[in-house]
C-alpha cells in the first residue's frame, strides 16, 4: 500500500498556491496525501479591490477587516482544493529582506507537518516577497533540523521532517524576463492538470480581493494563457504546471513514466484533438 506524502506549499501571497499549483495540489489531496498550505503574509499590497476602491473613494480602507477577508480567501480557496490545513502567518507582503522570526514560525510547521515535498516560488522570481518567501523557506529547511535557542532540539532529518526529500520551485511562461532568463528558468517536472484545471479555477473563484471570482473572466483567461500555455509549450496535454526540482533525482536506470510513453504514441490528430478539446468557458 502507497504511504501518503506529506506535501507543504509555501506561496509569498495568500492566493499563490492557488494560480501557481492549484491543480497539482487538487491531485495530491485526490490520492489521499496530506497538504498544507502556508503563507507568511497578509497581501494586503497586492489587495487590488482595495486599491481601485481607495482610488475612486481617496478613504482609506479598514486594514482589519482586509486582514480577515484574504485570510478567509485563503482557507476558502484551499478548500475548494480539498486542503483543509491551512497556515496564514499574518506578516506585512513589504518584506525585502529575511526576517528571523519568519523563518522561525516557518521551521515550527515543517518540523510539525514534517514534509516529504515542499513547493515554493522560483528563487530569481522579480517579485520581491516571493523571492524572499523562498530564502527564507531553504532557511527554514535547515532551521528545522539544527539546534534553534529556546526550542527543543529533535535531530529529524532525511525524509523525516527537517530536511524533505524534494523541493520544487514552481515555473510559469508569461513570468518570465530577461532577468529571469540570465538564470535559466528551464522546468524538469510536467505535471497534467487537465482533470483538476476546472476545480482550480473554482478555488481562484474564492480570491475576490484579486479581482478574481464568477463574474471576472480574469481567472480563464490565467487558466488558458498559464497552464494552457505551459502544456502547449512542453507537454502534448491541454493543461499543466511546470515546476523545477531543487534536487536531482535518483534513479536505477534512465527513467521515462508510462504517462509519457503513452503521449509520445498519440497521433498529431489525436494530439491536437486532446490539445483543443477544453476551455475553461464553464466550471
Amino acid at each position: 500500500m502507497r504511504e501518503p506524502l506529506s506535501i507543504l506549499n509555501i506561496g509569498g501571497h495568500p492566493k499563490d498556491a492557488v494560480l501557481y499549483a492549484g491543480g497539482t495540489i487538487a491531485k495530491h489531496v485526490s490520492r489521499g496525501d496530506r497538504v498544507c498550505l502556508l503563507t507568511p503574509s497578509t497581501g494586503l499590497s497586492h489587495h487590488l479591490k482595495a486599491i481601485d476602491e481607495y482610488k475612486e473613494s481617496g478613504v482609506s480602507p479598514d486594514m482589519e477587516s482586509l486582514v480577515q477577508e484574504r485570510r478567509e480567501e485563503f482557507v476558502n480557496a484551499a478548500a475548494e482544493l480539498g486542503v483543509t490545513d491551512t497556515r496564514f502567518l499574518g506578516y506585512n507582503d513589504e518584506i525585502m529582506l529575511p526576517r528571523e522570526d519568519i523563518i522561525n514560525d516557518i521551521a515550527d510547521v515543517i518540523g510539525e507537518i514534517r514534509p516529504n515535498i515542499i513547493i515554493t516560488h522560483w528563487p530569481h522570481d522579480t517579485v520581491p516577497a516571493h523571492a524572499v518567501t523562498t530564502q527564507m523557506t531553504l532557511l527554514a529547511i535547515d532551521a528545522a533540523s539544527g539546534i534553534r535557542p529556546g526550542k527543543p532540539y529533535e535531530p529529524t532529518g532525511g525524509d523525516t521532517g527537517g530536511d524533505p526529500a524534494q523541493v520544487f520551485y514552481h515555473v510559469q511562461p508569461g513570468r518570465t524576463n530577461v532577468l529571469e532568463n540570465l538564470n535559466i528558468r528551464i522546468p524538469n517536472v510536467i505535471v497534467d492538470i487537465t482533470d483538476t484545471v476546472k476545480q482550480k479555477a473554482r478555488a481562484m473563484n474564492k480570491i475576490k480581493s484579486q479581482n478574481y471570482g464568477e463574474e471576472s473572466p480574469l481567472q480563464r483567461k490565467l487558466g488558458e494563457v498559464l497552464d494552457g500555455g505551459m502544456a502547449a509549450l512542453h507537454s502534448r496535454v491541454a493543461y499543466a504546471e511546470a515546476f523545477i526540482a531543487h534536487n536531482p533525482e535518483v534513479y536505477e536506470y534512465l527513467p521515462v513514466s508510462d504517462y509519457r510513453r503513452n503521449l509520445s504514441k498519440r497521433s498529431p490528430e489525436e494530439t491536437f484533438k486532446s490539445l483543443t478539446s477544453m476551455v475553461l468557458d464553464e466550471y
